[in-house]
């Protein structure tokens, strides 16, 4: 179970995830079933680990799309983070790969509209028919929390504003500027 406070989005998806999970602490990208994703696919998103720096949208939910007025699919995630956060992120996302272990954001996000909203976005590690994890899948949900003012001045689409790893049974990476939640 994830810890408190978590959107109810994060916390369906985290559910179907870990009902993935058989004797490995990661599950197989070959056993998602999208039959029973349907109420998850509005803010779903899957993410394919290519080159360095090269993490495809290899499915973005429509959810995303309506609120933001861009597809993201087959566009690289990092193209989307603020340029003074891309090393950070790009790190960041490279350890669910290294150290299995899940992630919860807040991101300052503009719609469409040019209105600045919060984001809670999670994700967690597939692995490959090989067994390597290269890919996530993850979802995003609008929240009413967080600091909007954040975003006042600049012109970047998207501005983290914390992350969080989630110990999903293989510990997590120690840094000082990182926050963990138990999720097991």
């Amino acid at each position: 179970m994830l810890p408190e406070g978590v959107a109810p989005t994060a916390q369906r998806l985290f559910k179907y995830w870990c009902s993935l999970r058989e004797q490995d602490i990661v599950p197989n990208r070959s056993d998602l079933r999208p039959a029973a994703m349907l109420p998850l696919l509005p803010n779903l998103m899957i993410l394919e680990y290519r080159t360095p720096g090269t993490l495809i949208y290899r499915l973005a939910g429509t959810a995303s799309a309506e609120k933001l007025g861009i597809d993201f699919t087959g566009s690289n995630l990092l193209d989307h983070v603020a340029p003074r956060q891309r090393r950070e992120a790009e790190f960041r996302l490279n350890v669910l790969r290294t150290q299995p272990c899940g992630l919860i954001a807040h991101e300052v996000l503009r719609s469409k509209h040019q209105t600045p909203f919060v984001a809670e976005v999670i994700f967690l590690p597939l692995r490959d028919r090989h067994g390597e994890i290269t890919q996530l899948i993850g979802s995003a949900s609008t929240i009413e929390q967080g600091d909007k003012g954040v975003m006042a001045g600049s012109d970047e689409a998207m501005i983290t504003i914390t992350t969080d790893f989630l110990d999903i049974g293989a510990g997590v990476p120690q840094f000082e500027s990182s926050r963990v939640r138990r999720a097991i």
